[in-house]
């Protein structure tokens, strides 16, 4: 499903975190059904919306140039991406196959259900390791560099460059293996049918030589020694011959491959075969030597043995790291996707007492939409520090759910020193929301939780004037909170109830959606 998302959001040019997209869509609850899609893409801003429209050639004229939809296939209905190209519509599928229609063809198949996104609305950017990327470019360009001054000849370029290539292929092979998506897996390996399956090849019994050591394992590590190697005998000006020599003593590996993929196991795996290839045509070069006597120093020898131990190490030590890390993932996955099932945390809700939160002609903040029968309550205090990343998210669930949400900005502070400084910026406040309404309150509540002194905000947004009327509201709010046994700051009130004690507040942002459908079918929270 998240190649789905992925398509239709590289196609309607918005930017993403693909590691994160991905996160959140395998982590939602609702996963893989339609709502997960909307949940994900309402979590990053995305402007979208899901209907079910007729299906006419009209509706279609009206369409984006790419959406997602619903149709009807052989094996049920299933979601897609659709990209129209001129009058035909090319459809995506989640195993990444691809297939194309006219209109009438693509019309017969549709059931009408689309979600659509607007790219103006993104706000998901792709994180980009600027210090890896730099160290990166710095790594090729050196290498590039040092080759060229070696003045390496052509055969020797072209078996260090089919190494490197071998090295990139392996690690796609083995990405494949532990189900992590890959550009060259995905070219290689998308969709199976009767004749090819990357999957069955890689995790069946022939693939695995040793109890811990696979055959993805050793074409890594014997294309990386092959690098490396070359690399160092190419800078001291030393012929690749013993190279050559181990190119063509590798090839009944490859014939064994070719065996058990046709014969035993009855299905290709072209990420492999391609591997094969690189070893064939690699051996096809050994083939152009001069001489095919075998030319070797000890140098030549000891550079092979440090590659091959060196590089030994360092995959034993990373192999259960990063098998560990793929287990955790998904671990964190299937962690979250029960966290954040609505019917564990409504059930966690509603087994709190109720408080009346209304205080009768108290002119208090409120946030949002003011009719909303979804009703949060936020006891806070500028000066709390875990007040600071919950007023982040206050406003992170404002950006998508505005409309729906009614927020009530309730402060416990000391009130037993009118002149102190927290009593100072929340009249303050209160009185800006009074005379300059909720947007410029909302700015001034940003400053006054984020890193600002309070000399520096009392600067910016200037003392109450009326500063008695807003001391009134004050007591009030503190009243209420001494009456109710809030003691602590932040407090969260779902419609008066607390919220659940075993989540974290971050987590408010998942259960809007699902908790204003409840109020609004007049369920009781």
């Amino acid at each position: 499903m998240q190649n789905l998302v992925r398509l239709l959001l590289k196609n309607n040019k918005i930017a993403f975190d693909k590691a994160e997209l991905d996160f959140q869509i395998k982590s939602h609850p609702s996963f893989p059904s339609l709502h997960a899609i909307t949940g994900v893409l309402d979590h990053f801003n995305i402007t979208n919306i899901a209907a079910e429209v007729p299906q006419n050639i009209e509706t279609l004229l009206e369409l984006p140039n790419c959406f997602l939809a619903q149709i009807k296939t052989s094996n049920g209905k299933e979601i897609v991406t659709v990209v129209k190209k001129k009058i035909d519509y090319v459809i995506f599928f989640s195993t990444k196959e691809k297939e194309k229609y006219s209109e009438t063809e693509f019309l017969k198949k549709f059931t009408g259900i689309i979600v659509a996104v607007e790219k103006e609305s993104s706000e998901v950017k792709q994180k980009v390791n600027l210090l890896n990327y730099i160290l990166t470019s710095l790594l090729v360009s050196l290498s590039i560099f040092v080759l060229v001054i070696s003045k390496p000849n052509l055969l020797s370029s072209l078996f260090f460059l089919t190494s490197l290539t071998g090295v990139f292929i392996s690690i796609s092979i083995y990405k494949q293996e532990i189900g992590i998506s890959s550009f060259i897996g995905n070219t290689f390996c998308s969709g199976t049918d009767d004749k090819k399956d990357c999957d069955a090849v890689l995790s069946s019994k022939g693939a695995t030589v040793f109890k811990q050591y696979k055959l993805s394992d050793f074409s890594l590590l014997y294309f990386l020694v092959l690098s490396i190697s070359a690399f160092f005998m190419v800078l001291k000006n030393s012929p690749l011959d013993i190279l050559h020599f181990i190119s063509i003593i590798v090839l009944p590996v490859t014939l064994y491959s070719i065996y058990y993929q046709y014969q035993i196991i009855k299905k290709w795996c072209f990420l492999c075969l391609s591997i094969v290839g690189l070893l064939w045509f690699q051996a096809f070069l050994s083939l152009f030597k001069s001489s095919l006597k075998l030319l070797y120093s000890f140098e030549n020898i000891l550079i092979i043995g440090f590659s091959f131990l060196t590089i030994l190490l360092i995959w034993n030590f990373l192999k259960p790291r990063l098998k560990e890390y793929n287990e955790n993932k998904e671990t964190k996955i299937a962690y979250y996707r029960f966290k954040r099932n609505f019917n564990l945390f409504f059930t966690l809700l509603n087994s709190s007492k109720k408080l009346v939160t209304n205080l009768k002609e108290v002119p208090e903040i409120v946030l949002g939409n003011s009719s909303s029968k979804l009703e949060i309550v936020i006891i806070t205090n500028p000066f709390c520090g875990h007040c600071k990343p919950l007023h982040k998210q206050i406003e992170n669930i404002l950006k998508s759910f505005s409309n729906e949400v009614k927020i009530i900005i309730r402060f416990n502070v000391d009130i037993n020193d009118t002149k102190s400084t927290a009593v100072e910026i929340t009249t303050r406040l209160l009185e800006i929301y009074q005379k300059e309404g909720s947007q410029e309150c909302l700015k001034a509540m940003d400053d006054a939780y984020e890193e600002f002194s309070s000399v520096k905000w009392q600067k910016k947004w200037k003392k109450t004037k009326e500063k008695e009327i807003y001391l009134h509201i004050l007591q009030s709010e503190k009243k209420w909170c001494i009456d109710n046994e809030i003691n602590f700051t932040p407090e969260i009130l779902i419609s008066g109830k607390s919220f659940p004690k075993e989540y974290d507040r971050a987590d408010l942002i998942y259960f809007i959606e699902e908790l204003f459908e409840e109020c609004s079918m007049n369920k009781k929270i």
